[in-house]
């Protein structure tokens, strides 16, 4: 006789303490997340507690944020591990891009990188040592594999099926309405964004991920400007005015020799750093008889081609809507833009932009032509030998490629030439060039460690005045009139071996998170270094502060180049008033500081930034 085989299907796992893995998994998730992502921005792992007990509306929001798609994603698959992966690997990932995008060049992670997601590999070209990943780093990374491993691991309930489509419905039109633009979480976003002053306070405020949306919902809640009669006749006018013919007679003029010196300062600045013998001896001495002082810039650690198209335009960075920069905008803008270049040409001026590396970063091939230079010249496009130095060409080999350019030009013409150098740019390591500079740096601060990556430093700052001495002695002995302009576009982003800045260091900023600076310290980390030298003029112009958004249209004046009406404006109407603008930086004319715009210049400030958002994004 047969025994009957029973079989018994076997039971899924639906104990309690797996569907209360999923239900703790699903409220957790976002809030362990946000802990990895502070860990790499914050560089340690006690570092985020802190700040998300101190930051409450922004841990929030990010709760929220995260949680909506988590649950819509998690009633269609019923799974907990689809509804967290791309998440956290998306996420996890633009944490980690703005941390090593705030080493490398000092700016966090924003909407406009995106358009450059083609230019990855040049990016990662400048970073050099800089791209192998801190111990903070790595232990957030770890913390959110842990998490994406352990919720595959144990994700074993699975809730009914009706119930969870039912969620999924509900969450996705909640998704829906609250990520609208008027919806409460657009609100709040906006509401968190409008109390941070700038893009690096905004990250510090509320961190590197929700950064991004609170960008991106300020952008969705700018509508479309308005303007008085007024201003639309002043806009009329600024475009018209720009390409109306002021030719002057060469003789009357003198040319223009504008240097971007790559991360020019005077280094001898710094608090507790000492040195036996001067490394800027030229431009030291020439300070003594030439106009100089500093220069505001609207960054700092990298970003020279928006710092070159504010002193081209007259126009500020700060006005741009959200994931717009001065290099991205589009190209019709670019061509129909009241420029300073623009000026010189239409006053009978010859243009040339010389760039010592190529033109992979900032379109400057493209945007360049654009706003007004016949010619736009690369490392390719020397006419003189090539030496390294470091990783770039060297300075002095670009001063000699100045020159050539110069006895080249066509002398029936004034000459303005732009030149941006590159020998000085990052990374700065103690291994950057074959022998140390002769000019070692001291300071209590540092170990000496520390002090061999300053003195790659150094060594550029040094090559670069060095340079300066170069063109003076040459330029001294033409038969033109020759104004030379001299500045730095941005102080560099240098850290010492610990991963900390230098300016933390030092003492010029008390932490790396710019929203514990004081106006005196922002100013301070925004300066750079200018000089302005003239074969002809019998007296300098006095020594003032200057800023990149105003001494385009100071050089224009200086030299007796007409202007269009865009920056007769920004001379007589703006400069008095408002010398620059960051974030909730507000600089008067005489160069004094505050935070916020102070009553007697809203008028000014608000003007302005009209007319810069009408020339731009139209009426």
């Amino acid at each position: 006789m047969s025994r009957q085989r029973t079989t018994t299907a076997t039971p899924t796992k639906s104990s309690t303490g797996a569907m209360l893995f999923s239900l703790f998994g699903l409220f957790l998730t976002p809030l362990i997340l946000l802990y990895a992502s502070q860990v790499v921005w914050l560089k340690g792992l006690w570092a985020p507690v802190p700040w998300m007990l101190t930051h409450a509306k922004a841990v929030g929001l990010f709760w929220v944020v995260y949680l909506l798609p988590e649950l819509t994603l998690y009633g269609l698959f019923r799974r907990l591990y689809p509804a967290n992966y791309v998440q956290i690997c998306v996420l996890m990932g633009v944490a980690v891009s703005s941390r090593y995008k705030m080493d490398i060049i000092g700016a966090p992670f924003q909407l406009s990188d995106f358009g450059m997601a083609g230019q990855l590999g040049d990016l990662t070209g400048y970073a050099g040592s800089r791209m192998i990943p801190s111990a903070s780093m790595l232990a957030g990374i770890a913390i959110a594999v842990f998490l994406a491993k352990i919720i595959h691991k144990q994700d074993t309930w699975r809730p009914p099926a009706a119930p969870a489509m039912a969620v999924c419905g509900v969450c996705l039109a909640l998704t829906v309405a609250s990520f609208g633009a008027t919806g409460p979480l657009q609100r709040a976003a906006v509401a968190l964004d409008e109390e941070c002053g700038d893009l690096v306070e905004r990250v510090d405020q509320v961190g590197p991920i929700l950064s991004l949306y609170t960008a991106w919902s300020q952008r969705q809640t700018v509508s479309a400007e308005t303007f008085g009669e007024d201003l639309d006749a002043m806009l009329t006018t600024f475009r018209e005015d720009a390409f109306t013919a002021r030719t002057v007679a060469a003789e009357t003029v003198p040319d223009i020799i504008w240097i971007t010196s790559e991360s020019f300062f005077d280094i001898t600045r710094m608090p507790d750093l000492t040195f036996a013998d001067d490394p800027l001896p030229v431009f030291h001495a020439l300070s003594e008889t030439c106009t100089n002082g500093r220069m505001l810039s609207n960054t700092y650690g990298g970003g020279t081609g928006n710092v070159e198209m504010e002193f081209f335009t007259g126009l500020s960075a700060n006005f741009l809507r959200e994931g717009d920069t001065m290099t991205t905008l589009a190209e019709q803008v670019y061509a129909e833009l009241p420029t300073t270049v623009r000026d010189l040409k239409m006053a009978g001026y010859a243009t040339t932009a010389l760039h010592s590396y190529d033109a992979t970063l900032y379109r400057r091939d493209v945007n360049y032509p654009l706003i007004g230079f016949d010619t736009v010249a690369f490392r390719d496009d020397f006419l003189t030998p090539i030496e390294l130095k470091g990783t770039y060409p060297s300075d002095e080999c670009f001063a000699n490629e100045v020159i050539a350019r110069y006895e080249a030009r066509d002398t029936s013409k004034p000459f303005f030439l732009h030149g941006m150098t590159m020998e000085n740019h990052q990374a700065y390591t103690a291994g950057k060039y074959p022998t140390a500079s002769d000019y070692p740096a001291q300071s209590s601060r540092a170990s000496e460690t520390d002090l061999a990556i300053v003195d790659a430093l150094v060594m550029g700052l040094h090559d670069a005045d060095a340079s300066l001495g170069q063109l003076v002695d040459y330029f001294s002995q033409v038969d033109r009139p020759v104004l030379l302009v001299f500045m730095g576009d941005h102080l560099p982003s240098l850290n010492f071996a610990d991963g900390v800045s230098m300016y933390t260091h030092l003492g010029v900023t008390p932490t790396e998170s710019a929203s514990d600076w004081s106006v005196e310290e922002l100013m301070e980390i925004l300066s750079t270094d200018y000089l302005v030298w003239s074969n002809y003029e019998t007296e300098a112009a006095p020594d003032r502060t200057e800023s990149c958004t105003q001494l385009g249209m100071r050089i224009l004046s200086r030299a007796g180049v007409p202007m269009s009406a865009w920056f007769r404006y920004l001379e007589q109407d703006v400069a008095p008033t408002m010398l620059f603008a960051r974030g909730k930086l507000f600089v008067d004319g005489e160069g004094n500081g505050r935070y916020g715009v102070p009553e007697e210049a809203q008028a000014v400030y608000d003007s302005y930034a009209a007319l810069e958002r009408g020339l731009i994004y139209g009426k």
